[in-house]
């Protein structure tokens, strides 16, 4: 692909709001270093949250370079996502700090972009007097515009909102998503800001025209072909949709209601992924062809027409129920992650007949998974319908010696260590595997099993949010270790990665302790390596589980598609952050 291209399809993919797309294309290997690509690539950074890589970037790669106003006000917009991560205590400084980084890139008397952005910082930073002078200023620069497209609609809005017009400012919002560069990205931005802007003057203001759309996890019953029925839940859904304003849509297409639902999201112009739980033709015998045949060539359709099918785990189906709760976790965070990006809220649309699931997998135990994540469920009545024969849907699992569970997988090791000195290497067990054991000694009840071997860790979780405190606790411990005192060179620490996914549980015939086995552990082993010292990381799985669980006391950065170890492919990466508090 030449660089024309991967830029225009990397602000095609920033205009309908698929940020990772964005990086993806902007970062693709054996391409020299190009300006306009960073540029796609720090606002891509931005737009996911994570706004010290993409501050480091835009001052590594010269992007004020490039002249224009958007270029030159970028750092003020990362400032300003800083500003939006701190701790509320630092918070007002933050704002100040991004305020006069868009003072300082505002141009001729025409440009309202840069003024507007150094008004709305201002006032969240509570200078309100500073506030209405660069207002007054973006104003006045939209005076000649004629034929305002939606930045220069939105600036209007905002403008008048800081100077406490809010009728006017709601009368220019309604217009806005009709004109020329309205996108999900931008009315995503448009509404966080006019948001916090309303919160801090006290004010109630009407934000529904620009309200970004919603994500949806989505999930049913299996049944046979059924005109009627399929006829009912394709219009309750198509409804849905429309009444939620849904904008992708996330889930398996299974026989039967995923299907239909799928079928109803393509028709409404929903971006759908579908998350298939494991290999896929396993699935197909699974999930599709127990209810018919029929449903074979709609599946397939589905599944080209979807922005991307995706399996959550590459392995076989081993007719364990976990496998399937796993896919529906994965999905689940996975519209839990698209929500977070757009500053939207993921809503769950089932199909169900109102019976619990006696297990783990099912319609019954998504919707209960759901709900106990906090999160909303708009419910079709799916009793009554044609379902199929539940033991070729769900054939009896063989008898095994081992049985299956979910756990976390941890691997993580200390770079630098093969070069300490011996007469160091008492020092680097005190101080950093005693550190270590400190730190995780307050988790002990839920780590399943652990093993240690010179500077690495294996350990395993039973619990998404303990595992992510637990490794979030011990990057922060090993970074604040002294490495000279230690005697280890500079630039190395702690590489900490994890995964999650279903595995074989064991009693280790050489430790007789607990162990996992399986492609899910490989995984996790495979991603450390390549993991930067001082961070956690995690596969897209795990991330998508943190996303579901602990959205409020977590943040997933995505990194971006990384090559493993050993050559074992790539793998979607996200970095684990606290959120602050």
């Amino acid at each position: 692909m030449t660089t024309t291209a991967r830029l225009q399809d990397a602000r095609g993919a920033l205009a309908r709001g698929d940020l990772i797309a964005a990086y993806d294309l902007a970062t693709a290997e054996g391409e020299p270093e190009d300006r306009d690509l960073a540029y796609f690539e720090v606002r891509a950074l931005a737009g996911l949250g994570d706004w010290r890589n993409a501050l480091r970037r835009y001052r590594a790669a010269g992007i004020a370079e490039r002249g224009d106003v958007d270029s030159r006000a970028l750092e003020g917009r990362i400032l300003k996502d800083a500003a939006f991560a701190a701790a509320p205590a630092d918070q007002p400084a933050r704002f100040a700090e991004a305020s006069e980084a868009y003072a300082a890139a505002i141009g001729g008397p025409d440009d309202f972009y840069a003024p507007i952005n150094a008004a709305a910082t201002a006032a969240l930073a509570g200078d309100p007097a500073r506030a209405a002078d660069y207002a007054q200023r973006a104003l006045a620069a939209l005076q000649p515009v004629a034929r305002p497209d939606y930045w220069a609609q939105a600036t209007r809005a905002e403008a008048l909102l800081l100077l406490g017009r809010v009728t006017e400012a709601e009368d220019a919002l309604r217009a806005a998503p009709d004109l020329a560069g309205s996108s999900v990205t931008a009315r995503a931005s448009t509404y966080r800001q006019l948001s916090a802007l309303a919160a801090k003057q006290g004010v109630t203001v009407d934000l529904s025209a620009i309200r970004p759309p919603r994500t949806a996890h989505f999930c049913g019953h299996m049944f046979r072909i059924d005109p009627a029925a399929e006829a009912r839940i394709a219009q309750e859904s198509a409804d849905a949709i429309a009444r939620e304003g849904i904008g992708w849509a996330f889930g398996a297409l299974a026989s039967g209601a995923d299907i239909v639902i799928a079928e109803a999201c393509l028709a409404a112009g929903v971006e759908l992924h579908a998350v298939l739980p494991f290999d896929e033709d396993d699935f197909i015998a699974a999930s599709v062809l127990p209810a018919g045949a029929e449903w074979l060539d709609r599946y397939r359709r589905c599944r080209d027409a979807a922005s991307r099918t995706y399996a959550a785990s590459a392995m076989r189906y081993v007719v364990d129920p976990n496998q399937f709760a796993f896919g529906s976790e994965v999905a689940m965070g996975l519209a839990r992650l698209r929500a977070a990006q757009v500053g939207s809220e993921a809503v769950q649309l089932a199909v169900w007949d109102g019976v619990p699931s006696h297990g783990v997998a099912g319609t019954g135990a998504d919707v209960a998974r759901w709900k106990a994540s906090g999160g909303r469920s708009v419910i079709i009545d799916g009793a009554g319908l044609p379902r199929p024969n539940a033991a070729s849907a769900f054939p009896a699992p063989p008898q095994a010696d081992a049985p299956r569970a979910l756990r976390i997988m941890v691997f993580t090791d200390f770079k630098g260590f093969s070069g300490l000195p011996e007469a160091s290497v008492p020092a680097f067990w005190r101080g950093v595997m005693g550190r270590c054991a400190d730190v995780l000694a307050p988790f002990s009840s839920r780590i399943t099993s652990r093993n240690t071997w010179g500077d690495a860790l294996y350990l395993s979780f039973d619990e998404v949010t303990t595992a992510a405190e637990a490794l979030v606790s011990l990057s922060e411990a090993m970074a604040a270790l002294d490495l000279a005192e230690l005697g280890l060179p500079a630039g190395g620490g702690m590489r900490i990665a994890a995964h999650f996914g279903a595995v074989y549980e064991v009693e280790d015939p050489v430790t007789n302790a607990a162990n996992y086995y399986g492609s899910e552990v490989s995984r996790a082993a495979r991603v450390e390596p390549v993991t930067p010292p001082a961070q956690v990381w995690l596969t897209e799985p795990m991330a998508a589980a943190v996303a579901l669980n602990a959205p409020d006391r977590f943040a997933c950065r995505y990194v971006g598609r990384i090559a493993l170890a050993k050559n074992h492919g790539t793998e979607r990466i996200y970095r684990l952050e606290r959120v602050a508090g």
